[in-house]
């Protein structure tokens, strides 16, 4: 089968590889389209310790069962799906209680050892993959797995933020905008984003934050004070990663607020616990998304184009392009330069 294989930094050949068969309880999946996402970006400039030459990369994909493995009902060939990506052993203490996503043996398509789905076939187990509604376009379902992300980490906001807190998101990339998504439906009222890219602070603006805020022109912290009447806003969002982007996280929050940090860029960062504690600030980390989460992600876009609050919340298909595989490179250095407006780039093999 074809498949896009990383093999130096910023290099990807279009290799002929032996198709996976599927073990006991997988299926294979024929690939109609895979998301690429930032952390494939990552890997392929070398910034992944955890992505190295030799491996297939992407997770966020959408195909058709092929093939079944031994113990799989026959029922769910040629069932059009979304994959999860995160696969969990699903027998530990985390997975026993729905925590999937800190399993301790979980993996990911696309990482380490894992072929990912950058190929014209990929290999799951049967519980990770869903049945898609006909209605959903490739184009929308590989979203899901960025919705789900934002979706996990928007059910960390505590009941004391209030019924409609408000809140502001550093980031405006695929997961920030897929967090404002998230937070609008659940009737946050999202205050800014800040974000530098003019071309996605117009899309962030189109899905409704009330400002977006150029981190190089204006003192964003000042910003979020001012607009809120000093005080900051209950709930604070990181989905860049930089030590910056996290102590501006916290310090755009009113006392007793809640800094959720979902971003990855870099790993260490500084606080004073003295304003921290006295202001009583909460810090929550957030990682990946339990099987809950992926089913409500599917089902937000799949509400998105029918009535109701949900309607066009996650529907990015205008900011959505699908280009071949052979295209890959071109597409990741397109990424890397300038994405523009482009949410979501999609590889179809």
């Amino acid at each position: 089968m074809k498949a896009l294989v990383y093999t130096a930094v910023r290099k990807f050949e279009l290799r002929d590889i032996a198709e996976p068969r599927p073990g006991p309880g997988e299926v294979l999946v024929r690939v109609a389209a895979t998301g690429i996402c930032g952390s494939d970006v990552h890997g392929f400039m070398g910034r992944s310790a955890r992505r190295n030459p030799g491996l297939v990369l992407g997770h966020e994909t959408v195909g058709t069962v092929q093939a079944l493995g031994e113990g799989v009902d026959k029922a769910i060939a040629h069932t059009r799906v979304s994959v999860n990506p995160l696969i969990s052993c699903g027998v530990c203490d985390a997975c026993r209680t729905g925590r999937h996503n800190v399993c301790a043996d979980w993996r990911l398509l696309g990482l380490d050892t894992t072929q990912g789905a950058f190929a014209e076939a990929v290999v799951v187990p049967v519980r990770n993959i869903l049945p898609l509604p006909e209605h959903v376009s490739d184009a929308m379902a590989v979203m899901i797995e960025p919705l789900a992300n934002a979706i996990h980490l928007i059910s960390h906001t505590p009941r004391q933020a209030g019924m409609f807190p408000t809140a502001c998101i550093f980031g405006g990339g695929t997961l920030g905008l897929s967090i404002l998504s998230v937070a609008r439906a659940k009737g946050m009222r999202v205050i800014a984003v800040i974000e530098p890219n003019a071309a996605r602070a117009k899309v962030a603006t189109e899905l409704g934050a009330e400002n977006v805020l150029d981190p190089r022109a204006v003192d964003t912290v000042a910003e979020i004070k001012r607009m809120t009447g000093g005080h900051g806003v209950d709930v604070s969002i990181d989905a860049v990663g930089l030590a910056q982007t996290r102590q501006q996280t916290v310090a755009s929050l009113t006392r007793g607020g809640t800094a959720l940090f979902l971003g990855l860029e870099e790993g260490p960062a500084q606080f004073d616990f003295f304003d921290l504690i006295r202001r009583e600030i909460r810090l929550q980390c957030s990682f990946g998304y339990n099987q809950t989460d992926f089913s409500a992600a599917l089902d937000f876009v799949a509400r998105s184009t029918g009535s109701g609050q949900a309607r066009g919340a996650a529907d990015f298909t205008r900011w959505t392009d699908t280009l071949p595989l052979s295209d890959g490179q071109a597409a990741f250095e397109r990424l890397i330069r300038d994405p523009g407006d482009r949410v979501k780039i999609a590889l179809k093999p």
